[in-house]
């Protein structure tokens, strides 16, 4: 993956200061373990070891561990792990799993374990998403928005409509034979809530309404399900859905294969491609809009195992990652969203890229909170694989989704 270099501007050097870094010194040395689903890729080999050694640095009385397996099995190993009593210390989750792991009491507050001043860089939204039962459950650790992957040497002016997609999309399958305009997914994968549920929010529906009950059946919703199923069924732009996840986008749009794609950051580090590159050029727009212009905010979060035997280590080490000038680090490798306030003054996030996803913040919809997130995953999975098949109409789909949300009771007010 190509990772940029960092250029922070001498400013906000001073934010490392190393006070805040480290706390008194522990009785006797601590091991901590830390999971972080994807520790074996390459921008965590890379980049983990000299987060790891810079913390311990600091820390001298604090060792730390890095473990993890795939994304794919992240939420499973740490469930079992949890119910096992032999979780690590501090665990990088998504913001979407801190109800139910909080429910069943296999991560303790960390109000205390991390210090205020650290917490209150967070913004307050996101802060407030990871937070359950009146108390900090986790630290949003990675934050991002999604925008529009487009062709510059195919596009002159990205689409700004739903319709201008649509069209631009056609022109461009019609003109390059084995190129397709657009993608979507249909694949099972936690990234297809995230395709469809934008299209939701920006005709003007919702998943979830304030009182926590589900919406996912509304007629706003229907017509953003039939949108959805005419770009593969009718208009012919998008390859089959069915066989891709989002994150299988960015290598087609580097191949050639298709021209618009809507992905966050890191669709850059997976192409391994900058935008001016001679195979792909490309350059990063607003999603298109619909009756409103929307897009969801996803995060991650840090959360500390109620049973670790080291709280107060395992809060130090929080408390580092979100450091400024550390973090800053953390979102450019990864292609992330800065953050923090203070990230966005910086150099590195300055350029159109980054400012385009930052952008993106204004018109953001925080991703829904079930109570419990696989099962709601797997019924909007099921609901849009089967309009999309033909099984069903669109609003039939999404009744029945609506009907198993409820009988599971897993819609936030349950």
């Amino acid at each position: 993956m190509n990772l940029r270099s960092m250029r922070l501007g001498p400013a906000f050097c001073i934010l490392a200061l190393a006070a805040s870094l480290s706390g008194p010194a522990l009785a006797e040395t601590a091991e901590i373990r830390f999971f972080i689903p994807g520790a074996s890729d390459e921008v965590s080999q890379k980049t983990l070891p000299v987060f790891i050694a810079d913390f311990e640095a600091k820390n001298p009385d604090i060792k730390v561990k890095v473990e993890g397996v795939g994304w794919d099995e992240a939420f499973q190993k740490l469930s079992t792990d949890f119910i096992a009593g032999r979780a690590a210390d501090v665990v990088y989750i998504g913001t979407r799993n801190v109800a139910e792991f909080s429910m069943m009491g296999a991560i303790q507050p960390i109000d205390g374990l991390v210090d205020a001043a650290t917490l209150g860089r967070i913004p307050e939204p996101l802060r407030v998403a990871a937070q359950f039962g009146g108390k900090q459950m986790a630290a949003p650790m990675a934050f991002s928005t999604q925008a529009l992957y487009y062709r510059t040497d195919l596009i002159p002016t990205p689409p700004k409509t739903w319709d201008e997609l649509v069209a631009t999309a056609k022109a461009v399958t019609e003109k390059n034979p084995g190129m397709y305009g657009y993608a979507t997914s249909a694949a099972a994968h936690v990234t297809l809530v995230s395709q469809f549920l934008n299209f939701v929010y920006q005709n003007g529906g919702e998943a979830f309404d304030a009182a926590g009950e589900t919406r996912i059946n509304s007629p706003e919703a229907a017509q953003a399900l039939q949108f959805y199923v005419d770009l593969f069924q009718k208009d012919k732009v998008v390859p089959n859905p069915l066989e891709l996840n989002r994150e299988q986008h960015p290598p087609l749009f580097a191949q050639g294969k298709i021209a618009m794609m809507v992905s966050g950051p890191w669709g850059k580090s997976i192409m391994g491609l900058d935008p001016d590159n001679k195979t792909a050029p490309y350059a990063v727009a607003p999603l298109p809009c619909g009756k409103e212009c929307k897009g969801e905010l996803v995060s991650d979060s840090l959360a500390i195992s109620a049973k670790s035997e080291h709280p107060e280590a395992a809060g130090r080490f929080v408390a580092y990652l979100l450091q400024p000038e550390v973090h800053a680090k953390w979102d450019d490798q990864r292609g992330l969203v800065p953050l923090l306030a203070e990230e966005e003054q910086m150099d590195t996030f300055k350029t159109p890229f980054w400012q385009t996803f930052i952008a993106m913040k204004a018109n953001g919809f925080s991703q829904p909170t079930p109570r419990a997130w696989q099962p709601f995953e797997k019924i909007l999975v099921e609901a849009v694989q089967s309009a999309i098949l033909g099984k069903v109409t669109p609003q039939e789909a999404l009744d029945t989704a609506a009907e198993k949300i409820r009988k599971a009771r897993i819609e936030p007010r349950a």
